[in-house]
C-alpha cells in the first residue's frame, strides 16, 4: 500500500510540473543597430533571474518566462540601452526585436575612474570625460600626447625645442598635479612621465578616462588637478588592422607611422588576448633655419598585449604588458656625435612593463575582490650639452672637448604597484569600497661631467575607504578617504664646492578626504559636485628629472632643504544634461572649479656655478588659486553629423607675487602674479560629417589663449623675463574613405594639420638660445596620407 501511494504521489508531481512547464514561454528575437547585428549583447528580464547573451549574429533566446507582462531590457558595449515591455500568454513563442542606437558619446560606457569601481558614466557622482578611438583617427593622432588636447580643461604643451618634453596641464596646473594612470594603476614612474605621453601609441588606446579636480584623491598623491586613466585595449572578438600614416612636417620632414591591432577570442568568450605594436620614424624639423631644430628626430617601436581567462562567470584573470624602445635627439649637427656638436639633447629609453590581476565576484554579484600588481622598469642614456669638436690627428683636447664629453648620463627606474580592493553591496542603496596598496619607486640619475647624482626611494602605503550611498531615488552620494603613508629617502647631489649634497629622509602621513554628490533635478539633467583635499611630497618629480640648456649651459633643478609637502583645497560643481531622439543625442556640461594651493612649489633664484651649470631652486611659495569654468557641448545627429566642443575659462593667480629672477648686483627683481604658462581661455572642437558609411569629412581644431611665459634673454646673468604670448588657433581637416570586401575593409585617409600654420614665430637662435621658450602648437602646417586594412 504505501509502495502504491507513493507511486501515486510521484505521477502527481511529474503532472503537476508538466503542467507547470507547459503554462511557461519563450522569448525570440534579433538585436541589430541599422542593418548590422549586434553581437553578445545581454538580454534580461525586468525583477527577476532570467537573461542570456546573444550569439554573434545577435539571436537571442530565454526560455521559461512565466505568463504576465515584463519589461525585457538590452544593453551591449558601445549602445545605448533599450527596454520593450512585453506581454507572456501561457506556451507562447514571443518575438521581439531590438534596434539599439549606437552611444556616439559612450554616456552608458562603465568608467572605473571616478570610484575606482565600474560604474556607468551617466550615473557616477564624479564627472568623467572620455577620449576614445573616434578622437585619436578624427585628429590622425599617432600618440596619446596628440589627442589628449580634445577633452575640456586639459592643455598639451611643449616645455622644451631640443628634446620635444611635454606635459598635459590639468585646470591649469603642471603636469604634475596631475596622474597619469594605466589601466587604474600609478604604475607611470616620473622619469618615464617625462617623454612617455609621445612614446604611447594611440593605438593601444580603448579610451582614456579623466577626472578632473581633486575628485580624483582615492588614487593617491599627484591628483591635485586631476586623473588621467589610459585604459589598454582588451581583446572582444577576432579582429585584425594594419595602418600607415605618412606626414611632412612644415612640408618637408619626414614623420611615418606603422601600426598593427589584432586579438584572438575563444568561442566561449572565456579566454582572449588582443595585441598592438608601432613602428614610427621621425626627421627632426628646423623652423627658422637657424641649424637648431624645433622638433627633434625620433624613433619607436612599441610591442604590447592584454590578455584574460575567465575560469567561470565568477573568477576572472588578467594579465598585460608592453615593451617600448625609443630614441630622440634635438640640438644641431645631427650627422656628428653629441659631443662633437654645438648643442645636443639626446635620450635612449628602454621601458618593460607588466601588470596581473585576479577578480573573484560572489554568485549573488553583491561582493567582489581585486588583487592586482604591476611592475615597471626604465633605462634611460642620455646627453646634454655639446660644444666639443670633430677631432683631427694631432689634436689635444680642450677643456671645451672634455666638458663635452662628459656630458653623458644614465638613469635607471623602477616601479611597483600591488594591492587589493573589496567591494560590498551591504543593501540595495549602500555599497562599500575599501582597499589597500603599496607603491614603490627607486629612482637612480648619474651625470659624472656634470657631478650630478640622484638616488631617491619613495614607498607609500595607501589605504582607502568610500561608501556609496544612495538615499534618494535622485540622490547618489559618495564619501570616504585616503590615508597614505610615505617614506623619502633620497641624495641630491650636485658635486661642486658651492654646494653641498642634498639629503632628503623623512617619513610623512597624509589623510587626503572626498566627498562628492549627484542629484538628478529631472531625469536627464544632473547636479554634481565635489570637496576634496590632495597633496603632492617633496621629492623628486617628473621635471627635476628633465634638464635643459640656456645659454649652450645645463639646467639643474635642486630641492631646497626646507621644502615642505604641499596641499590643496579642491571644490567642483557641475550641471550636466542629456537628451536622446531617434535621430539625435546631446549631451551639455557646465562645470565651475576652485583649487586653493598652500605651499605650492617654485622654481626661482637661478645660480649660475664655476663650470657653467646653471643651478635653479624649487621651494614652497606663500599660496595660489587656480578658478574657472569648464563648457563643454556634443551633439550628434543621426549618423552622419557628430558635433564635439569644449573650453575654459580661468584665472589662475598667486597669492603673493613670485619672484622669477633677481640680480645681487643690481638689486633688480622679476616677479608674477600669474601661474606662468596658463592661458585665461582655451579650448577644441571637432566636426565629422559622413554623407555616407563610406566617406566621411572630419574637421578639428584647439584654441590656446595669451598667457604669460619665462624667456632667459641674458645667458650670463640668467636675467628673465615675463612675455604676454599671443593667441593660436590651429586647425586641422582630414577626409577619408573606406572600401569593404566581405570581412575584409580598407580606409584611405589624407588631410592638413594646422591648416593655417598658426605656429610659434619667435624661437630663439643658436647654441645659446633658451630652449624653454617654447609655446603654442605642438607643429607647423603638416600634410599626411594615411591607409589602414583591417579584418574579422
Amino acid at each position: 500500500m504505501n509502495n502504491r501511494l507513493r507511486s501515486i504521489a510521484f505521477a502527481a508531481f511529474c503532472l503537476l510540473n508538466f503542467f507547470s512547464l507547459a503554462q511557461t514561454a519563450v522569448i525570440e528575437g534579433h538585436i541589430k543597430s541599422g542593418d548590422s547585428p549586434v553581437p553578445f549583447a545581454t538580454v534580461v528580464v525586468e525583477n527577476s533571474e532570467l537573461g542570456t547573451v546573444a550569439d554573434v549574429n545577435g539571436g537571442f533566446e530565454i526560455k521559461s518566462v512565466p505568463a504576465g507582462s515584463f519589461l525585457v531590457e538590452v544593453s551591449a558595449v558601445g549602445y545605448i540601452k533599450n527596454s520593450f515591455r512585453v506581454a507572456i500568454t501561457p506556451n507562447e513563442v514571443k518575438h521581439v526585436h531590438f534596434n539599439l542606437q549606437e552611444d556616439v558619446f559612450k554616456l552608458s560606457q562603465a568608467v572605473v575612474t571616478g570610484s575606482r569601481s565600474p560604474v556607468e558614466r551617466h550615473n557616477t557622482p564624479v564627472i568623467v570625460n572620455t577620449i576614445d578611438a573616434k578622437i585619436f583617427e578624427t585628429t590622425q593622432s599617432t600618440s596619446v600626447s596628440q589627442g589628449l588636447s580634445y577633452s575640456p580643461g586639459i592643455r598639451v604643451e611643449n616645455n622644451c625645442q631640443n628634446c620635444g618634453f611635454t606635459q598635459v596641464r590639468m585646470n591649469g596646473l603642471a603636469g604634475a598635479y596631475s596622474q597619469i594612470l594605466i589601466n587604474s594603476r600609478p604604475i607611470f614612474s616620473a622619469l618615464a612621465g617625462v617623454y612617455g605621453l609621445e612614446m604611447l601609441p594611440s593605438s593601444m588606446v580603448d579610451r582614456i578616462e579623466i577626472v578632473r579636480g581633486g575628485g580624483s584623491v582615492m588614487f593617491g598623491g599627484n591628483a591635485i588637478a586631476g586623473t588621467v586613466n589610459i585604459i589598454t585595449k582588451d581583446p572582444s572578438e577576432n579582429s585584425f588592422e594594419l595602418g600607415l600614416n605618412h606626414s611632412l612636417i612644415g612640408g618637408e620632414a619626414n614623420d611615418l607611422a606603422v601600426n598593427l591591432n589584432g586579438s584572438i577570442v575563444s568561442q566561449d568568450l572565456n579566454q582572449g588576448i588582443s595585441f598592438y605594436g608601432l613602428n614610427r620614424r621621425t626627421e627632426h624639423y628646423d623652423a627658422n633655419d637657424d641649424g637648431f631644430s624645433e622638433i627633434v628626430e625620433l624613433n619607436n617601436n612599441t610591442l604590447g598585449f592584454d590578455a584574460f581567462y575567465n575560469v567561470n562567470a565568477f573568477n576572472k584573470f588578467k594579465l598585460s604588458g608592453y615593451a617600448i624602445s625609443e630614441y630622440r635627439r634635438g640640438g644641431s649637427q645631427f650627422d656628428l656625435f653629441p659631443h662633437q656638436t654645438d648643442l645636443t639633447e639626446q635620450l635612449e629609453h628602454q621601458i618593460v612593463s607588466a601588470s596581473a590581476s585576479y577578480l573573484h565576484a560572489s554568485k549573488d554579484d553583491k561582493k567582489s575582490l581585486q588583487v592586482y600588481g604591476s611592475v615597471q622598469k626604465v633605462d634611460r642614456d642620455s646627453y646634454y650639452g655639446g660644444g666639443g669638436r670633430v677631432l683631427a690627428e694631432g689634436d689635444s683636447l680642450t677643456q671645451e672637448d672634455i666638458l663635452a664629453l662628459n656630458a653623458y648620463g644614465v638613469s635607471n627606474d623602477v616601479s611597483t604597484v600591488s594591492g587589493m580592493q573589496y567591494d560590498i553591496e551591504l543593501n540595495p542603496s549602500l555599497r562599500l569600497t575599501a582597499g589597500s596598496e603599496y607603491i614603490y619607486n627607486y629612482v637612480k640619475d648619474a651625470m659624472p661631467g656634470y657631478g650630478r647624482y640622484i638616488s631617491q626611494r619613495v614607498g607609500t602605503w595607501g589605504t582607502f575607504a568610500e561608501l556609496h550611498y544612495k538615499p534618494l531615488e535622485k540622490l547618489t552620494v559618495q564619501a570616504g578617504g585616503r590615508y597614505d603613508q610615505l617614506y623619502i629617502n633620497g641624495v641630491y647631489d650636485l658635486d661642486n664646492v658651492n654646494l653641498e649634497p642634498y639629503e632628503n629622509e623623512q617619513s610623512l602621513r597624509v589623510f587626503v578626504p572626498r566627498f562628492t554628490a549627484m542629484y538628478s533635478l529631472k531625469k536627464n539633467m544632473k547636479l554634481r559636485a565635489s570637496l576634496a583635499q590632495g597633496y603632492r611630497g617633496p621629492q623628486a618629480f617628473d621635471e627635476d628629472l628633465h634638464l635643459e640648456t640656456v645659454g649652450g649651459a645645463v639646467r639643474f633643478i635642486r630641492l631646497d632643504n626646507t621644502l615642505e609637502v604641499e596641499r590643496s583645497n579642491s571644490v567642483v560643481l557641475s550641471l550636466n544634461i542629456d537628451k536622446f531622439t531617434d535621430t539625435k543625442q546631446m549631451n551639455f556640461v557646465v562645470e565651475g572649479f576652485y583649487t586653493d594651493l598652500n605651499n605650492p612649489f617654485i622654481l626661482s633664484d637661478a645660480e649660475e656655478l664655476d663650470n657653467g651649470v646653471s643651478v635653479v631652486t624649487k621651494r614652497n611659495g606663500e599660496g595660489a588659486t587656480i578658478s574657472g569654468v569648464n563648457l563643454e557641448a556634443n551633439v550628434a545627429i543621426t549618423n552622419k553629423w557628430v558635433v564635439q566642443a569644449g573650453g575654459t575659462l580661468q584665472q589662475a593667480l598667486y597669492d603673493v607675487e613670485e619672484v622669477v629672477w633677481s640680480s645681487e648686483e643690481t638689486g633688480e627683481t622679476i616677479s608674477t602674479s600669474r601661474l606662468l604658462r596658463t592661458p585665461n581661455a582655451y579650448g577644441f572642437g571637432s566636426v565629422v560629417y559622413s554623407p555616407t558609411q563610406d566617406f566621411s569629412v572630419a574637421y578639428s581644431g584647439v584654441i590656446t589663449g595669451t598667457m604669460d611665459v619665462a624667456h632667459v634673454v641674458d645667458p650670463e646673468t640668467e636675467m628673465t623675463l615675463i612675455k604676454s604670448t599671443p593667441a593660436f588657433f590651429e586647425q586641422n581637416i582630414k577626409l577619408s574613405y573606406s572600401v569593404a570586401t566581405g570581412d575584409d575593409k580598407i580606409e584611405f585617409s589624407a588631410g592638413v594639420k594646422n591648416l593655417l600654420n598658426s605656429y610659434q614665430q619667435d624661437f630663439d637662435l643658436g647654441a645659446d638660445r633658451d630652449a624653454g621658450y617654447v609655446y603654442g602648437p605642438l607643429r607647423p602646417r603638416t600634410l599626411f596620407v594615411g591607409v589602414k586594412f583591417g579584418l574579422k
